[in-house]
């Protein structure tokens, strides 16, 4: 009995002693890694801790250096970014919408993406060792975001030695207490954080790290600011399509001394706009302490008649499939008792009349107050061999009740649908006079399924008031139609020429896809 208890005494001490062993000769520290995809904390994971130097003192942080190994690979030292950073003369900057880590140091720019295996440097993609990237992490309750140490640090010009024995990062640097004569008269007075759109207020934002100077060149089709003596903070040129009607793509890129003598840097944005559109009709720009607005002011158009419907056609040769959006026990949207259903029904059977009285074939889903399930709509369609399909829907917002405008989705990557879209919802902005929020991709059903150029279009936001009183207005329904039916009669006038006896076998374009 005594030799059983002499032993379990022995496993006991063993289990005790083992996780002290081994432990590193700093100790660990638990640490909550965060998921940049989900942004929650994970458990609690012991890590290493790390004694990083500089020029031979420690380094006095809240959150210490640990050491990260991801998937076999050999571990990293982490450390908190602004305590190796910023003694290093360093500024660190933190861009919340890309979850992006910016040093600046200079001329130098380091941007590191959390859960990025890929860091880049004045431009250039680079792979972080052992794909160890930037994270956000949590140690007693204290939420700080780690880099690695030694990518950074020579990033920064400096040189680091590894103590394995001690667990020791020790970054060593000269120290200069007059800066280059370069960097005295660099006239450079900020970057340029983010370039961001809000759809909302209909604006164009340049989130700057100091007070604009800048110039406006008007080019007629096209407006140029000239950002002067700002850099981009990530390091990379780049393009947006806006979801605006007046500006169709945005265009930044960093120059030098090219544009401005007087600067070493200069960002160039470049704002390509919408056909009939003026920089003196249709834009404000305005700056602040610390951005940049480009404020885009719509005009309605004047919702007069609706232009002819093109000549030279064959309507009888053209299907057209619609959709009238839920029906029957899918009453969709429903706000101040108004159903969306009551509000797609007579606006498609309009649009069915309007091209019927022009000759076209009109193919109609549900022509009543029933219920059609979503793959059945499509079979319709499919089965009656239509050219194209428009299901029409109403909109809604439950965050924001001032929202209003018109958008057409079509399936990601179709071409023909991206065209149908297109035609649908100008001619619909056009002849109702709604905010054009443009085009929109989606993996709806009824784009999915269809075998033609498909896309749905939302008439209004019924959660906005003053929109779901137009929506309800017979003679706002009215212009609704006549721009749907107008843009249906554009698209087809741009498709091959075809007759009444011909079959649509072998009549479609190819090279897109077989749905939508």
């Amino acid at each position: 009995m005594k030799k059983i208890t002499a032993f379990l005494s022995v496993l006991i001490l063993m289990a005790v002693l083992v996780p002290v062993l081994a432990a590193g000769p700093n100790g660990t520290v638990g640490v909550r890694y965060c998921d940049p995809a989900t942004g929650r904390y994970g458990a609690p994971v012991e890590s290493d801790r790390v004694r990083v130097t500089l020029n031979g003192a420690d380094l006095d942080t809240d959150v210490p250096g640990i050491i990260r190994t991801m998937d076999g690979t050999d571990g990293r030292t982490l450390v908190p970014v602004r305590a190796i950073a910023e003694p290093l003369g360093a500024t660190v900057l933190w861009i919340a919408e890309n979850q992006q880590v910016l040093i600046l140091n200079g001329d130098d720019t380091i941007v590191l993406t959390l859960g990025s295996a890929t860091a880049v440097v004045n431009g250039q993609n680079m792979a972080l060792p052992g794909g160890v990237p930037a994270v956000l992490v949590k140690v007693d309750g204290v939420d700080r975001t780690l880099v690695p140490l030694r990518f950074v640090s020579e990033q920064l010009h400096t040189q680091v030695s590894w103590d394995p024995g001690t667990l020791t990062a020790a970054v060593t640097y000269e120290k200069t207490d007059v800066l280059p004569p370069e960097e005295e008269t660099r006239p450079d007075k900020g970057m340029v954080l983010s370039i961001k759109e809000d759809d909302n207020a209909q604006t164009v934002t340049m989130l700057l790290s100091a007070a604009p100077e800048y110039r406006v060149t008007d080019l007629g089709d096209r407006v140029v600011i000239d950002l002067l003596g700002f850099t981009i903070g990530s390091g990379r040129d780049g393009s947006f399509q806006p979801e605006n009607p007046v500006i169709k793509t945005v265009r930044y890129a960093q120059h030098t001394d090219d544009i401005d003598p007087a600067c070493a840097h200069t960002t160039r944005v470049v704002l390509d706009l919408a056909e009939g559109c003026t920089y003196a009709k249709n834009l404000t720009v305005k700056g602040d302490s610390d951005q940049l607005a480009v404020v885009v002011s719509v005009t309605p158009p004047e919702t007069g008649a609706v232009p002819e419907y093109p000549a030279g056609l064959d309507p009888a040769a053209f299907t057209v499939a619609l959709d009238a959006g839920h029906g029957g026990s899918s009453p969709g949207a429903c706000y101040e008792d108004i159903m969306e259903k009551d509000i797609t029904l007579p606006v498609t059977n309009r649009v069915g009349e309007l091209l019927r009285e022009r000759g076209y074939n009109v193919v109609l889903t549900r022509p009543d107050d029933s219920y059609v399930d979503l793959y059945d709509r499509c079979e319709i369609a499919n089965q009656a061999k239509a050219d194209v399909f428009v299901s029409i829907h109403a909109n809604a917002s439950s965050s924001n009740r001032g929202f209003q405008g018109t958008f057409t989705y079509y399936f990601p990557n179709s071409v023909r649908g991206e065209k149908l879209a297109e035609a649908v919802q100008a001619g619909l902005c056009q002849s109702a006079g709604s905010v054009d929020r443009g085009l929109l991709t989606n993996n709806y059903v009824v784009l999915r399924e269809t075998a033609m150029p498909a896309c749905l279009v939302e008439l209004g936001f019924m959660s906005c008031h003053e929109e779901l009183m137009r929506l309800v207005d017979p003679a706002y329904q009215e212009k609704m139609a006549q721009g749907i039916a107008q843009g249906i009669v554009n698209y087809l006038s741009s498709q091959p020429a075809k007759t009444a006896d011909q079959s649509r076998e072998g009549t479609e374009p190819a090279g897109d896809l077989p749905a939508a």
